[in-house]
């Protein structure tokens, strides 16, 4: 099934909390989860030292529950959680 993707690449940095910063995010569309993993071992072949790089990506939309109507909306998988009309703290503020 083919759907958008985002892909978000790290790189190792110890001047960080975590060990490492992100340098970018992008959002891929219209493919399926074989070709995401394709695009990924590419990315990281043409990467120069491929271990210094992590490259995740995740499905761009997620499905939840609006706690109001009860019903089923799709929101970016990155939204904050005061944006979320699933969670309380929304309707809280």
């Amino acid at each position: 099934m083919k759907k958008d993707w985002t892909v978000y690449t790290w790189k190792l940095d110890k001047r960080t909390k975590k060990g490492e910063r992100l340098i970018n995010a992008r959002v891929l569309t219209g493919r399926d989860q074989t070709e995401m993993e394709h695009e990924v071992k590419v990315l990281l072949s043409v990467l120069s030292p491929s271990n210094k790089f992590r490259v995740e990506f995740v499905p761009h939309m997620k499905t939840v529950v609006n706690l109001m109507t009860g019903k089923e909306i799709e929101i970016p998988h990155d939204t904050p959680r005061a944006c979320d009309p699933s969670s309380e703290l929304f309707w809280s503020m």
